[in-house]
């Protein structure tokens, strides 16, 4: 029963602690999706004005450094205030009742954004499952319609999973993520171990008809690495990769074990971090830098070429290549899954501040989830699928909506600096590095937000992606401005003072 006389709408969230270490772990690790950058970095190097020295294994360790700031600042707020919503519960309690309708405002604009990267991710899943079938002897191609539904298929079976109980939601994220990781270290290690002569003549069997390794190879010209290269590049690792580190925290009321809690985000920070990093690697040890950039970067190349078709072709062993090939699709999947898991609790925590209506932070008393949150989310991505798949044909079309929860995450740098300068209980050292931090993730975030907005044609600059955010944020403010009216007339409850405590568990 909902408690009308509260501030918040019940006294406790009824979520229960189904998530271990390694759940917390792995939705963190799905959240920074590097199956996906892996298999889509050819879409930004052939956007990209120049390709000269764009090292993506130095662009990764270099995009690693900078979210450093936001690996300290979550795995310390996550310790501290470990509640449903994560960063939304810190951001709102930081900024207080005064600031609440930008809060309310960014946040949904950082939510819906998160349902465009699903719809992208979705659309993406496609586009890799058309590029292995072929290798597996499946020669399918997909229309705009059946790709529009393949995803959506995708996305619908993730969700209907979570519907029927969170334990099942987070055990098959689990799992997926697991496959996907075990796929990713078997591709690593085929294009680690087989020789390059070898690789090159797999590669050139998987090469359109015109193109050779020899030809794409002889294409690029310049140093392996310049700094102008790798920083143009790190938008692609903060669109897909580093920068997503807010799913264990936004389940942090569910996690098991204080432990769990804590250590969840740097450990699948740094997990990322190696693999990403090597697998970036393997294809420059495997088939050579030059050919590597520019055959990722040629438009008639890069639909067939990519990290996983690249491993499978050199693997040169049906089994192995089988599970290259799933693995990689699955990687699209166990995104999905941490999505339709993590995007409902920051709806869930919105409902819960009165903010949204409760029906989102309603439980279902058959499955003990929150059954229209889950349908909601399911239906906004899929309307998001056909827009996508409609108007543009591309998931790339969605890489701007990237503004909006840059500057979200912008802004939990700021609340970092003023919990630390409240909080006189905690150490010097904990005050220290916390507001240290928070400082230099605003900035870090701030110089995100300019790139995106600098190179709209590289960073998917259109007016979907701008309209799908800037709605998000008009929808954000008029829900609050609404609910706090409704909310003092009907109940006499003022909803701006949730935003001075904090919630219950």
């Amino acid at each position: 029963m909902e408690v009308k006389s509260g501030v918040f709408l019940r006294e406790s969230t009824g979520l229960v602690k189904e998530a271990g270490f390694w759940d917390a772990v792995s939705i963190n690790i799905a959240n920074m999706s590097i199956g996906a950058a892996l298999g889509t970095v050819g879409f930004t190097l052939m956007a990209l004005p120049s390709l000269v020295g764009v090292n993506l294994v130095y662009a990764s360790l270099l995009a690693f450094l900078l979210s450093i700031p936001q690996i300290i600042v979550y795995t310390l707020l996550t310790t501290l205030i470990p509640r449903t919503g994560g960063d939304y519960v810190w951001l709102s309690r930081a900024f207080g009742p005064r600031l609440a309708w930008l809060i309310n405002g960014l946040v949904m604009a950082f939510v819906i954004q998160a349902l465009a990267y699903y719809a992208l991710i979705a659309i993406a899943g496609v586009f890799q499952l058309e590029s292995v079938l072929p290798l597996l002897g499946f020669n399918v191609t997909f229309n705009t319609w059946s790709m529009i539904g393949a995803a959506i298929a995708f996305f619908a079976v993730i969700v209907t999973a979570n519907i029927l109980g969170t334990r099942y939601g987070l055990r098959l994220m689990t799992i997926l993520t697991s496959i996907s990781l075990l796929g990713l270290a078997l591709a690593i290690a085929v294009l680690f171990i087989t020789p390059r002569t070898a690789a090159i003549a797999a590669v050139n069997e998987l090469l359109p008809n015109g193109y050779s390794y020899t030809s794409l190879s002889s294409g690029y010209s310049g140093p392996y690495f310049t700094w102008d290269g790798a920083f143009m590049v790190i938008p692609f690792f903060a669109l897909y990769v580093y920068p997503w580190l807010m799913a264990g925290p936004a389940i942090a009321s569910e996690i098991r074990g204080k432990s769990a809690i804590k250590f969840n985000v740097p450990t699948a920070a740094i997990t990322t971090m190696i693999l990403a990093t090597l697998g970036f690697e393997a294809l420059y040890y495997s088939l050579g830098f030059k050919f590597t950039t520019e055959a990722l970067a040629n438009p008639n190349v890069n639909a067939i070429l990519n990290f996983w078709t690249m491993a499978m072709a050199i693997s040169n062993n049906a089994i192995i290549k089988w599970l290259i090939g799933l693995s990689s699709v699955v990687w699209y999947l166990a995104v999905l899954a941490y999505g339709a898991i993590v995007v409902v609790r920051y709806w869930f925590a919105l409902a819960f501040d009165r903010v949204w209506p409760s029906t989102f932070a309603y439980l279902s008393p058959r499955f003990g989830t929150p059954i229209y949150a889950h349908i909601t989310d399911l239906v906004v991505t899929a309307v998001l699928i056909m827009a996508t798949g409609i108007f543009y044909q591309t998931f790339t079309a969605l890489y701007g909506t990237e503004v909006g929860p840059l500057t979200y995450l912008a802004l939990v740098g700021t609340a970092a600096v003023i919990i630390a300068m409240r909080r006189r209980e905690l150490s010097n050292r904990v005050r220290i590095a916390l507001a240290i931090s928070g400082v230099l993730q605003f900035l870090v975030f701030l110089y995100l937000d300019y790139e995106f907005l600098a190179y709209p044609q590289i960073w998917g600059g259109n007016w979907l992606a701008y309209g799908v955010i800037m709605g998000a944020f008009v929808l954000g403010v008029a829900a609050y401005m609404v609910s706090r009216v409704i909310n003092l007339r009907r109940y006499g409850i003022d909803i701006s003072v949730s935003y001075i405590e904090i919630p219950p568990e």
